[in-house]
């Protein structure tokens, strides 16, 4: 027979007191102090993210201003749990401490109800406690109609306020409570909680699928107990919970695939991460493209924690196992600042437009992966460059940037030309020097052809007057291919006549960005930042 009364291992392990709260001591012992010293406050706000205690701390604190007893459990701080009061607040049967849903309740109306009923005293107990979880959700009026009951409630009342959303909290409403801000726990307390709960529950799982589900948690006490509860729902099948069983149930991604993949993208590899991503969407336990996205940006986000960061602080910010994040730090060796920007801002613009509106998921990523492969072409083993050869800022390579987009006359646009064409030349063996009206070229092809505008504007041009050619530099293979496309080709010749003579054509070509020089290699600027991106 099914038992009726299972709660889940959250509800049934929430903390009773507030020496069983792990990773607030911060808040924990203000206000055991607080009640120790008969010093509690009227009203009070918890903030942080979710399943960090704020609701449970509110709880205690209800029961610990209203306990009979003279002390808490085994001579600590109140509350005892032990009388009838304390019992009844836990069980819910005690109505003057009164939990409000913010979300479901966030009119005037009910803000209203709350304000006529502090007048009058509590029962059974010797303070009304009003909770008002996430109460960001209160509309304006609302807040504005809580403000004075807030600032001087009847001396039986005390009001705790908590939100996962701190700035949506008017500044008003802020200087009239008490606040506490509630950490993410780290993963080794999470781990510490796991492993007494499963020895009270007899759940046999292996310590590193304990080290997972506190890693995968985030930080929150409740989601880690949830993953723990959803794996040992099967545990009469399975003698032991395993670190495979568990990235199966939580959806978890294979971190050496995802460290695979991004070697391939090091490498320009496109057919290589198509692979790894087929064989990862096939066979992974969770095979949507928003968690594989969410994925690969944190793992490009450890990458880049690896490179600005030394080796210590490295292992201890990077949210991996100590043999992966070693492998990381190593892979980061060979990326550079600005390649790790822009493959994180690729993933990134996927990962909104799947939210909302693409229609075959599996493709964008698809095309997403051969985007940062294709932009970025070396041989492996060798490692990104330090921002474009022409598009550097050093004196050698074309001077002043302000000169040069001053005597071009696009400088208004936004298009500035290369501080450099050297090493160009015309077929005739002649000279080449900057296209002046390459913004106005740009700006007469997007009033019909929106798409090759943005692989225009990241491009180098020149005229080749002795070849009566305009020259188009690209710096990627997948750019060079869509603008030399025959239909492309041909509208941009239409367009070029509007600016030079008639028998002047367009014509793409490749130029990779070359290698910066040593001394600005660690010496990046927020203008190489913008211009590389």
């Amino acid at each position: 027979m099914a038992d009726n009364n299972y709660k889940s291992l959250y509800r049934k392990y929430r903390p009773k007191s507030f020496r069983d709260v792990y990773g607030q001591e911060h808040i924990t012992k203000v206000l055991e102090n607080q009640i120790e010293n008969n010093k509690v406050s009227h009203a009070y706000l918890f903030c942080g993210s979710r399943g960090t205690g704020k609701t449970t701390c509110a709880k205690i604190l209800a029961k610990a201003v209203n306990c009979q007893s003279e002390g808490g459990e085994n001579g600590g701080v109140k509350p005892c749990n032990k009388c009838d009061i304390c019992m009844g607040i836990e069980n819910g049967s005690i109505i003057d401490v009164l939990e409000i849903d913010a979300a479901s309740n966030n009119g005037v109306e009910n803000i209203r109800d709350i304000r006529d009923d502090v007048a009058y005293t509590p029962g059974d107990s010797s303070k009304k406690v009003y909770i008002i979880d996430e109460v960001h959700m209160l509309s304006s009026g609302a807040f504005n109609a809580l403000l004075k009951t807030l600032e001087e409630p009847p001396p039986h009342i005390i009001f705790i306020l908590a939100t996962t959303e701190i700035n949506k909290i008017p500044a008003t409403v802020l200087s009239r409570c008490q606040r506490h801000d509630f950490r993410r726990l780290p993963p080794e307390i999470i781990a510490e909680c796991l492993n007494n709960i499963c020895a009270k529950e007899n759940i046999n799982i292996e310590e590193k699928a304990v080290n997972l589900i506190s890693r995968l948690s985030g930080g929150a006490m409740r989601d880690a107990l949830n993953i723990l509860e959803a794996c040992a729902a099967n545990q009469n099948n399975i003698d032991l919970i395993k670190f495979d069983y568990v990235a199966k149930v939580s959806g978890y991604f294979d971190v050496e695939k995802i460290i695979s993949l991004c070697v391939c993208v090091k490498d320009g590899d496109a057919a290589g991460a198509l692979e790894i991503f087929w064989d990862i969407y096939q066979n992974s336990g969770s095979s949507d493209c928003g968690n594989f996205c969410s994925s690969l940006l944190e793992m490009f986000r450890n990458i880049q924690i690896a490179k600005i960061s030394d080796k210590n602080p490295a292992l201890k910010y990077i949210n991996l196992e100590k043999s992966e994040a070693e492998k990381i730090i190593e892979i980061s060796k060979d990326f550079d600042n600005i390649s790790i920007l822009n493959c994180c801002k690729i993933i990134s613009d996927v990962i909104i437009n799947l939210g909302r509106y693409t229609a075959n998921k599996r493709a964008a990523v698809e095309i997403m992966l051969v985007e940062m492969c294709l932009d970025n072409p070396r041989p492996s083993g060798t490692p990104f460059t330090e921002g474009g050869g022409n598009r550097g800022n050093n004196s050698e390579n074309g001077g002043d940037r302000g000169s040069n987009r001053e005597n071009s006359g696009s400088g208004e646009r936004g298009i500035s030309p290369p501080p450099s064409v050297k090493g160009v030349t015309s077929a005739d063996g002649g000279g080449c020097r900057y296209f002046g009206k390459y913004a106005d070229l740009i700006e007469e092809v997007g009033k019909e052809n929106k798409m090759i505008v943005a692989y225009l504007k990241s491009a180098d041009c020149v005229i080749d007057e002795n070849a009566k050619k305009i020259i188009i530099y690209t710096d990627s293979n997948f750019k060079l291919n869509i603008l030399k496309e025959q239909k492309n080709i041909q509208f941009l010749n239409d367009n070029i006549k509007k600016f030079l003579p008639p028998d002047y054509s367009a014509q793409i070509e490749l130029k990779p960005r070359q290698k910066s020089d040593k001394t600005n290699e660690n010496n990046i600027g927020i203008d190489d930042i913008l211009n590389n991106a």
